[in-house]
């Protein structure tokens, strides 16, 4: 016996078929934007309220330094591996 479509939803109008849809649409979205921008103010919170500014040996702040990162490994990158690797942020 092959699935085949459910027999229930062919039954029902094409227009409860659509309502039912955009309302998952639009319920989905707004949980999705809800917990993505929740998370994004449960992290800002944490790292306004958190402790001291955590610095390199060098006595820079960490997330200075973690902020130009990606451009140090894109400068390796454009090498071909050449050079030294920044192995440490």
């Amino acid at each position: 016996m092959s699935p085949g479509p459910d027999p229930v939803r062919e039954d029902e109008p094409f227009l409860e078929r659509l309502v039912g849809l955009v309302v998952s649409i639009v319920v989905l979205t707004g949980v999705t934007v809800i917990l993505g921008y929740g998370g994004w103010a449960i992290l800002t919170l944490s790292a306004k309220l958190g402790g001291p500014d955590p610095k390199t040996e060098d006595g820079d702040l960490l997330r200075n330094r973690l902020a130009t990162w990606p451009d140090r490994n894109r400068e390796f990158m454009r090498n071909n591996g050449r050079g030294e690797l920044p192995l440490r942020p």
